[in-house]
Order: structure tokens, then C-alpha cells, then sequence
């Protein structure tokens, strides 16, 4: 039940227009989700511009977080980015 209530979905609408597919990454978090371990380059993820970002911590994200007590916390993280222009 505790991992079940650590779960969420945190998602970032910036324009509504027509976007390719989703693109999924798995990062990695420290000290509950306070730390990451990398930095993103929203430019170099989508060249055309960002249409939204989902970030999602599942039940086997929390199941980690808990066994780990917080020191690691995986999340899911889904970019979609605009579709470029043709020709472009």
C-alpha cells in the first residue's frame, strides 16, 4: 500500500499542435527525487521544439524508492517533441 501511494504523473502541456511519437527515458534520481544524475538537453531530445513532457513514478519506481529508503528514486520520463517542419 505505501508503494502503491508513492506513485504519480507529473505532465507539462506547452503548445497543442501535432507531435511525432512519445520518447521514453529512464532516469535516475538520489535523496527521494531531489538529486538527479544528469542534466537534459530539451534541444538536443527535440530539435523542433517540445509539445509535452510526462514524468511517471510506477509501482516497481516506488517499490525501488522504498527498498532503497529514498537514496535511489527511478522515474520514467516521455518527451513529445513538434513534428518538424517538412522539408526542414
Amino acid at each position: 500500500m505505501i508503494a502503491i501511494g508513492g506513485c504519480h504523473t507529473i505532465r507539462f502541456n506547452v503548445a497543442d499542435v501535432a507531435a511525432e511519437p512519445e520518447v521514453k527515458e529512464r532516469k535516475s534520481f538520489f535523496l527521494w527525487g531531489l538529486v538527479p544524475t544528469d542534466r537534459v538537453d530539451m534541444h538536443e531530445k527535440c530539435p523542433a521544439g517540445v509539445v509535452s513532457l510526462t514524468e511517471q513514478t510506477n509501482v516497481v519506481d516506488g517499490l525501488c524508492d522504498l527498498v532503497t529508503l529514498g537514496i535511489w528514486s527511478p522515474r520514467s520520463t516521455y518527451y513529445r517533441c513538434r513534428t518538424p517542419p517538412a522539408g526542414g
